[in-house]
This record gives C-alpha cells, structure tokens and sequence, in this order.
C-alpha cells in the first residue's frame, strides 16, 4: 500500500485496476475494489498495522469488471457508493467475462481465475445523480461526473489533500482503453481534472502521477484523433497510416499484452473517434 498524501494511500493493481485509499476515524473508504480475496485482506492487514480504522466505504467509478468484482471481498456492513448509470449496469454484470480477459494477461493460476468467475457482485445502496460529497470525521471527499471512457465515471477529489482519484477518466503509463468512449467529454473530463488543481493522482491504471499525465494523455488522445480525421474506415484498417499507427502503439508500454492484440484495440479506439458510443 503506497502512502499518496496525508490520509490517502493506493494500492496498485496489474493486472486489475488501482484502488485508492482514504482513512478516516469513521472508516476507511476505498475506491474501487481489488480482485482476489488475498489483495483484499492485504489491504485489510496494512490498514490495521497502521492502526487505521477497517473499510466501511466502497465508492464505484465505473462498472467495468476489474473495478467492481471485490465489492463483496470486505466485511458485510461495508456500504457500496455509485451513481445511478453505475447502479443500473452492476446489477446486469456477469463475472464470466473474466475467462476471456484472463487471456490476455496469461493469467496462469486457475485457482485465481475460478476465483473472480465465481465473484458476486454486489451492488451501490448509496444511489446519486451527478455528484456527491461525503463528510467523515472531518474528512471532505467529493465525487464528481468524469465522462468519457464511459458515461458512468466518476472521479473522487480530496481536498484537503489535493488527491484526485479518477477511475478510467486517466491511464499513467497504459493505453486507455476507448472501446466505448466519447472522446470529445474525455477530454473536458481531462480539464476538469486540471480545474481541481491536485498535488498527486491516483489513475486507474498505473503509477501515482501528476497533471503530467493528464498532458500526456490528451497529447495520445489527439494522435488518436487525428489518424481517424484522415482514415475511412469503410476502407479498412489497411489504409491507417502506418508510421502514425506505429507510433501510438509504442506511446505506452504493453505490459506484456501480445502486440496484435493491443493493436486491434487501438484501431477500434481510433474508429471510436470518429463514431462516439454514448
């Protein structure tokens, strides 16, 4: 667990997504989940050798399996934050899909993997809008609209510690994945998180960063939508530029995801900017 700033830890998850971390005297609040039962009880054993109090909060950015699969992994009367949209999807979510995103990570131990197939998904009971800010012990925490990956995100801003939380609105150091995005909100939703000002951010993906990362995505996010300014893809992927192509698809490490395949999901992003899906 990777002490951020003040009262604001992360734990970072890969495969899976980052969970960010926020203790205070009436519980600990977490955002996002992880996805195995060790990861969650090493959150668990670090916050009590802290003598941090245990995780009563879960907030949800967005329903996309790797950030909600854990909802159930904490004690029973943890209560689950999400917006409405959130809510909505998370009761339809079949952790089946985990068979086929394990591939891509050559997940080799099956005993993880019936693990999170197996996963009951429980969903939020807090039910917002648009926005929320909690007040705990003196704690602020606001979580505020951040579309565009999915119509769904949500970011959570501390402000006393000037750590944002985003979700999927930013990836550090991973491509984003834009199968489902509006890119022209995404990019609002990367001014919003400028706007906040934070000292440190915590990604969905990736290491702890800076606004520098919020830079550096959009500067991926322009490439991304320059190529489809110039590309029909009634033409077929052939007729991409293929110095442009090659060059997004070295703008961030891999991770060890097989090349062709990261591939498919970039022109997939690249068809997506021209074609937003929500």
């Amino acid at each position: 667990m990777e002490h951020v700033k003040d009262n604001v830890y992360a734990e970072l998850i890969s495969p899976g997504c980052n969970v960010g971390i926020i203790t205070t005297e009436k519980g600990t609040v977490i955002v996002d989940t992880p996805l195995l039962l060790s990861q969650a009880k090493a959150i668990r054993d670090e916050l009590a050798s802290q003598n941090q109090k245990p995780v009563r909060f879960i907030i949800i950015s967005h329903p996309h399996g790797d950030h909600i699969i854990g909802t159930d992994l904490f004690e029973q009367d943890v209560l689950i934050i999400g917006n409405r949209k959130a809510y909505e999807k998370m009761g339809k979510h079949d952790p089946s899909w985990v068979r086929e995103w394990v591939k891509s990570w050559n997940w080799e131990n099956q005993d993880e993997i019936e693990e999170m197939a197996a996963a009951h998904i429980s969903v939020p009971e807090i039910i917002f809008a648009s926005e929320l800010t909690m007040e705990l012990a003196g704690v602020e925490i606001q979580i505020l609209p951040l579309p565009g990956h999915m119509a769904e995100v949500v970011g959570v801003f501390v402000p006393k510690a000037g750590v944002l939380i985003t979700g999927d609105a930013l990836f550090n150091e991973h491509h984003p994945y834009m199968g489902e995005a509006n890119v022209a909100l995404w990019l609002e939703s990367l001014e919003k998180m400028r706007a906040l000002k934070p000292a440190r951010i915590i990604p969905g993906h990736g290491p702890v960063c800076g606004l520098e990362a919020v830079d550096r995505q959009q500067r991926y996010m322009e490439k991304i939508i320059a190529i489809r300014e110039s590309w029909n893809p009634e033409e077929g992927e052939k007729t991409i530029n293929a110095h442009a192509l090659s060059e997004i698809i070295s703008y961030y490490p891999l991770h060890g995801r097989p090349e062709e395949m990261m591939r498919a999901r970039i022109v997939e992003s690249i068809r997506v900017a021209g074609q937003p899906r929500f």
